[in-house]
């Protein structure tokens, strides 16, 4: 029964998923999206009819995914009747299939290291399908639900407000476009603060001091040296050295322009004394004449589609830090910025709301920065804030999963913050798939089994239809909210795909040591030729690549096999996710230099430069020794002759220490002296141990 009920709840999702695109339907009323919906489920019961032959079963089944629906549709009211079929159905088809997992890996009589083993895979398997329901709650949230009452804010309400612009080693011709715009800002009584924070050049500093003094009375200058806590330790000197009656901060960073009626029209809203902060979207701006940076520019603002808005029906919203305001008051209530997380905005919000303050966003933009020209500034920057996740996870998982006495935060919040930390786990858990692949590609070419529960015959098109519907959400999201082209929107899913790596040492990194040092990148030498440059900048996603295609083909060509074609898929799709990290890494060599964009690529904000300390990337060097050994036993196994065609095939279990890959035997049986040696395919279910199309939180 399991399988029948998982097969038809997967055609089902495919289904609603793929009718869910036709314009408007997904916020369609419910007198047009539920008699659509209808006609889906009913197709899909004749389609299981046509396959199974029981009728009576189909016919539950169908029931059960109404029943289903109107619970989702019952439980989020404001959610239109298709958008609660889409996130029902396609959470059915997840749980249908981790339950007829479940009955393969616990039936029958296997040895302990099978049981283990098989163990660990379904738990894999379990966070590898919850993630994307997450990122499907969003979606369906963002895009379906009726528009909440807009909140009201007081124009009249006109506080000392006080601009703060941190500032390190940044080039003068970047940072005048940020203090011009500032100085036209429209409100009566602000001062704008630029914090230079160990800038190791004087003449930088000095030319960045001067231009303050040119603008006017409203610019205050303050340039500190051997600063300790980098951006956090320095706004924290800085709001200290601020005069008393400054009631509103706000955060620019040095390469935003700021629209002159930014303040008029956010302000207002801390008329409201529960009112703790107001964030506005991160924009950007010079990128419309270069695909890579159009690809990286949607990128980044499905956070600010997508997701924000989905927070905000809970008030569950971070503080991203630039283009945002804060109370002066409730940041010295919650004791300032925690210099000790790399993220600290974000982390300072969920110590206000946990206080019973609310957060406000508005989603209109009034400022647009510049993003990383190089892919090697872009990885430091994501590492930057995947560690930062990682390390509000740490600092706050008992607030998170507990409630503690003093806290007040929601149940909405918790699940919010919990899981937009945990998201950024989805690409280390990507990374663990491939290796089961790679070692299940290894073992398959050379006629080995692994100890460990496997998949046969059609139902290895269940992991690929899980993932296919993963991603074309995604992006299908992206150019909705976005308006942008299918190409800038699946250019946006390959910068994510090419972060995949970076972010999964970030967490890695931050499981390990709650103080990581920052990510080290190649730097470009003299002479050294763009594509070599880009080349070094992604190697070891290079070699993860180049392991998946080669193990593919191997296994295709030594096993050829209906399953291990369909591993072989889904190996390549692995491999495709890393090979985008060198295609980023040469596109952005091929930016043409504006002399802005000259400028800007020398500025911290665009390589990713900090302070550093610390460890020297020790984990890259055990990956690529990890790489180098999968190589080495990949050629190994082509060396070995295939088993003839009518020689007996037998099995040798690996040992008990050897890392849990995704084959192994199955319910059927055995295969006969005279059979092909059996595949061991695995099921890799889901679209998102992919990279999170969320870049979770997005601090500045």
């Amino acid at each position: 029964m399991l399988l029948p009920a998982t097969v038809f709840f997967v055609i089902l999702a495919v289904a609603t998923t793929l009718v869910g695109m036709l314009p408007g339907l997904i916020r369609a009323r419910i007198w047009i999206g539920f008699p659509i919906g209808l006609v889906l489920i009913v197709s899909t019961g004749v389609v299981g009819l046509l396959i199974g032959g029981n009728a009576r079963l189909d016919g539950w089944l169908a029931g059960g995914a109404l029943l289903a629906i109107v619970a989702t549709r019952l439980w989020m009211p404001r959610w239109s009747s298709f958008g609660a079929q889409l996130f029902a159905t396609a959470t059915l088809a997840a749980l249908f299939y981790l339950l007829y997992a479940g009955s393969l890996t616990y039936t029958g009589h296997h040895g302990p290291i099978y049981f283990t083993a098989s163990t660990l895979l379904l738990l894999l398997e379990l966070a590898a399908l919850a993630l994307p329901t997450s990122y499907l709650f969003e979606i369906v949230d963002a895009l379906s639900r009726r528009d909440d009452p807009v909140k009201a804010l007081d124009p009249q309400y006109l506080p000392k407000v006080a601009i703060q612009v941190p500032a390190y080693n940044e080039p003068v011709e970047v940072v005048t476009e940020t203090l011009r715009s500032l100085a036209e800002l429209d409100y009566p009584d602000l001062i704008v603060q630029v914090v230079d924070n160990n800038t190791p050049e004087e003449v930088t500093w000095r030319a960045l001091e001067t231009l303050c003094n040119e603008l006017g009375p409203r610019f205050q200058f303050m340039h500190l040296e051997n600063w300790p806590g980098y951006k956090a330790g320095a706004l924290n000197e800085a709001t200290r050295r601020l005069p008393a009656d400054v009631e509103v901060l706000g955060i620019v960073d040095s390469d935003y322009v700021v629209k002159p009626d930014w303040l008029r029209n956010v302000v207002g809203h801390f008329a409201d004394p529960r009112v703790a902060f107001v964030q506005t979207p991160q924009n950007y701006r010079d990128w419309e004449d270069d695909q890579y940076l159009r690809g990286l520019y949607y990128s980044y603002l499905y956070f600010f589609v997508i997701t924000m808005p989905a927070r905000q029906h809970r008030n569950a919203i971070i503080f991203a830090g630039t283009m945002g305001l804060i109370r002066r008051k409730v940041l010295d209530e919650i004791g300032g910025w925690n210099a000790e997380v790399v993220t600290e905005d974000a982390e300072a919000s969920l110590r206000m709301l946990a206080r019973g303050y609310a957060g406000i966003y508005e989603p209109r933009a009034f400022g647009a920065g510049l993003m990383p020209l190089s892919f090697d500034g872009l990885k430091k920057q994501r590492f930057r804030w995947a560690l930062g996740g990682v390390q509000i996870l740490r600092l706050h998982w008992r607030r998170l999963l507990l409630s503690r006495q003093g806290d007040r935060l929601t149940v909405g919040q918790r699940v919010h913050y919990l899981l937009g930390n945990v998201q950024w786990f989805g690409d280390p858990l990507m990374a663990v798939f491939t290796v089961l692949l790679l070692f299940t590609a290894i073992a398959t070419a050379s006629h080995h089994q692994l100890p460990i529960r496997s998949l046969t015959g059609a139902v290895l098109g269940l992991p690929i239809a899980f993932l296919a519907t993963g991603l074309l959400r995604a992006v299908w999201a992206m150019k909705l909210k976005t308006q942008c082209t299918w190409r800038d929107a699946l250019a946006g899913l390959q910068v994510w795909f090419a972060l995949s790596w970076v972010v999964s040492m970030a967490c890695i990194r931050g499981l390990l040591r709650f103080h990581s040092a920052f990510l080290r990148t190649p730097k470009e030498r003299e002479g050294e030729g763009r594509l070599l440059h880009a080349l070094k900048s992604a190697q070891i996603e290079a070699m993860m690549a180049g392991a998946g295609v080669a193990a593919a083909i191997v296994m295709v060509v030594r096993v050829p096999s209906f399953a291990t074609a369909a591993i072989a898929l889904l190996l390549l799709f692995q491999a495709s996710i890393y090979a985008n990290a060198p295609w980023a890494g040469a596109a952005a060599e091929g930016i043409k230099l504006t002399p802005l964009r000259r400028a800007y690529k020398s500025s911290p904000q665009n390589t990713g430069v900090r302070p550093y300390q610390g460890e020297r990337g020790l984990l890259a060097v055990s990956a690529v020794a990890g790489l180098v050994v999968l190589v080495l036993i990949l050629i190994a196994s082509i060396a070995i002759p295939p088993v003839a065609p009518g020689e007996p095939f037998t099995p040798q279990p690996a040992p008990a220490q050897t890392p849990v890959a995704s084959s192994a035997r199955t319910n059927s049986p055995s295969p006969s002296p005279s059979s092909s040696p059996a595949p061991s395919p695995s099921p890799r279910p889901s679209a998102s141990p992919s990279p999170s199309p969320s870049p979770s939180p997005t601090p500045s």
